[in-house]
């Protein structure tokens, strides 16, 4: 974590969820979303880029799923 506080990558395959996630995560002091993943695959590429201190991830994605990530991480 840095000084600017908490890093968020938000993962969902729905983009509804993944833009209420965003938003509410946004509203809390010293949150910063800093990306959005449509699925696994697509997060572990932005990752290294974003540099999150935190995921929230969806259970059931195409592709790759939310514990397959942690699996791989």
């Amino acid at each position: 974590m840095d000084a600017a506080g908490i890093r968020v990558l938000v993962v969902d395959d729905t983009v509804t969820y993944r833009r209420i996630v965003a938003d509410a995560l946004s509203a809390v002091p010293g949150v910063t979303v800093v990306g959005t993943a449509a699925n696994g695959r697509i997060a572990l590429n932005k990752i290294p880029l974003l540099r999150p201190d935190l995921l929230t991830l969806d259970l059931e994605m195409p592709e790759m799923d939310g514990l397959s990530l942690l699996g791989e991480l």
